[in-house]
């Protein structure tokens, strides 16, 4: 999908691309099929913990680099999120994602949604729906969650979507585009600087000069409330505690508050909203690439406050991948070579390998139980599930 065929190596040149992209990225209003607004729910008014997450302003990117790859080191090293501002994405396009995403869940029938039922255990692919009650969060208990996924380099025509999302698919692959180059290349140039890589080097491993890619997921994700007995059997948890798959995670940021991070002092506290901003993380993938120098972080869904249990909560996401069939051995970067450790003893995974294994198993598989969490073992690895 994505168009670049060359790497960007200097700052000149990677400002002048994204310029030309924020200009251009996005369908012209006027030629967009009319869409209601997305109504955002108000904020919670109840005291909550709230995680400690710096926050990162791209507006710097061009005149304090040096100051944001401090940031981005910080934050990464220490819990593993932070929050992307100044990122030049329009709040309305943001909230016309959140629409599209209504649109998914509301206007499609189930039967539909039946015939888009993504292939999870059979090939390890998120692509289509994942509808409700497949996984089990624990004690019997299935989830009440459903997500649209597309996939970014696949052969993805129009009419492989369902009928009432069909007019939106091209502004989605555009904004998946946007999202790509003016967010998801920037982080990755700040990390280089973080690992002391060349600048470039982390989205050359996420698409090459060939245009070659990964198989990127952006998603569309629903939550329906808990019954009151389904949230005492699992102590408000909605999805389990766990790592993301991938190598960089964006969440737009939305009101509902129901999000945890597992904070260095093994205390979930919730991720405020910001109106506008993006919430980044990492996951098992540029963690292990990284020697585990950079933190792929616990993070879990919770039933929200009281003044907002009663409601949805929507969620637009992407994950970026790794282009595929790369081993995930330690970079070629001297601070990962000598403060990093080696992840895999045997066999090492290859990026879309650990991703599909991953996708196939959770929620679904056998763990070794325990009282916090559960454990599975991929690869040598024992890989935590939280409750």
């Amino acid at each position: 999908m994505s168009t670049a065929t060359t790497t960007l190596t200097t700052p000149e040149t990677l400002e002048a691309n994204l310029s030309h992209l924020s200009l251009s990225a996005s369908p012209t209003p006027s030629k967009r099929p009319y869409l209601p607004r997305w109504k955002a729910p108000p904020p919670t008014k109840q005291e909550v913990e709230w995680a400690d997450i710096l926050t990162v302003d791209l507006s710097l990117y061009d005149t304090d680099k040096p100051k944001l790859i401090e940031t981005v080191q910080t934050a990464l090293q220490r819990d593993g999120f932070f929050y992307v501002v100044g990122h030049g994405i329009d709040t309305e396009e943001l909230n016309r994602q959140f629409a599209i995403g209504e649109v998914a869940f509301d206007q499609v029938p189930r039967e539909e949604k039946e015939m888009h039922r993504a292939q999870i255990k059979e090939k390890g692919s998120f692509m289509g729906y994942k509808l409700q009650n497949y996984w089990e969060i624990t004690q019997g208990v299935r989830d009440r969650i459903e997500h649209y996924n597309f996939y970014n380099n696949s052969i993805d025509p129009v009419t492989r979507h369902p009928t009432a999302l069909q007019p939106f698919v091209p502004e989605v692959k555009e904004f998946l585009h946007t999202i790509r180059q003016v967010v998801l290349r920037r982080v990755l140039n700040l990390i280089d600087g973080v690992l002391g890589l060349k600048e470039g080097y982390l989205w050359e491993l996420h698409e090459n000069a060939k245009g070659e890619t990964g198989d990127d997921v952006f998603r569309y994700m629903i939550y329906d409330p808990l019954s009151g007995e389904e949230a005492k059997k699992t102590n408000g948890v909605m999805l389990n505690g766990h790592t993301d798959f991938n190598s960089i995670s964006t969440l737009i940021s939305q009101p509902i508050t129901a999000l945890q991070v597992l904070m260095p002092d093994n205390i979930w506290r919730y991720v405020k909203h910001k109106d506008g901003a993006l919430v980044i993380n990492i996951g098992d993938q540029m963690s292990f690439m990284s020697g585990e120098i950079l933190k792929g972080t616990m993070h879990r869904v919770v039933s929200p406050p009281e003044d907002q249990r009663t409601l949805r909560r929507l969620g637009v996401f992407h994950f970026a991948q790794f282009r595929n069939n790369l081993p995930l051995n330690l970079l070629p970067s001297k601070k990962v070579q000598e403060e990093g450790h080696v992840v895999f003893e045997g066999e090492v995974p290859t990026t879309n390998g650990w991703e599909a294994t991953r996708v196939k198993s959770y929620g679904t598989s056998e763990f070794i139980k325990g009282e916090e969490y559960d454990i599975e073992v991929i690869a040598g690895l024992h890989v935590r599930h939280y409750h």
